[in-house]
Parts: C-alpha cells; sequence; structure tokens
C-alpha cells in the first residue's frame, strides 16, 4: 500500500474508534442501570463494577491513542516530509 493509501485507512480507524469512544463514555453516565442488566453475571458490588467499566474504557483510550492517533500523525509528518 502507498502512504497516502495508509494515511487514509488510519483516519478512517480513528474516526470510528473515536465514536465508538464517545458512545461507550457515554455508557458510563449510565453505569447503575448497565449495572442492573448485568448484574446476573457479575457478582461484585456497583463501585467495583463502575471502577471496571472506567479501566476498560481508559485502557481503549490509550489502545487508541497508540494504535491509531499516533501512528496516522506520524503518517501525516511523513508525507509532509516528501
Amino acid at each position: 500500500m502507498l502512504l497516502s493509501q495508509w494515511k487514509d485507512f488510519l483516519w478512517q480507524c480513528t474516526k470510528i474508534n473515536f465514536i465508538f469512544l464517545l458512545v461507550t463514555s457515554f455508557f458510563l453516565l449510565f453505569s447503575e442501570q448497565i449495572y442492573i442488566i448485568h448484574q446476573y453475571f457479575y457478582s461484585g458490588s456497583v463501585d467495583s463494577f463502575k471502577n471496571l467499566l472506567y479501566a476498560i474504557v481508559g485502557g481503549y483510550k490509550l489502545l487508541f491513542i497508540f494504535f491509531n492517533v499516533v501512528p496516522y500523525i506520524a503518517l501525516r509528518q511523513m508525507a509532509k516530509q516528501e
């Protein structure tokens, strides 16, 4: 693949992952209702469930930045130098 194709691919991935991150962050507002739905599968308390959700979203955010945003920025800088 060409550099421009990789850049376009990473830009599309970044947009999709950002939208997914916004949606999951929005669901954190309703973590108590989500806990009620998943109470059958999760035996911990509401607070530990909230901490688990925040940890999952935080880990996803780090992976999103390291594997989508940073490579996209690097490819943009490489394209400017050509």
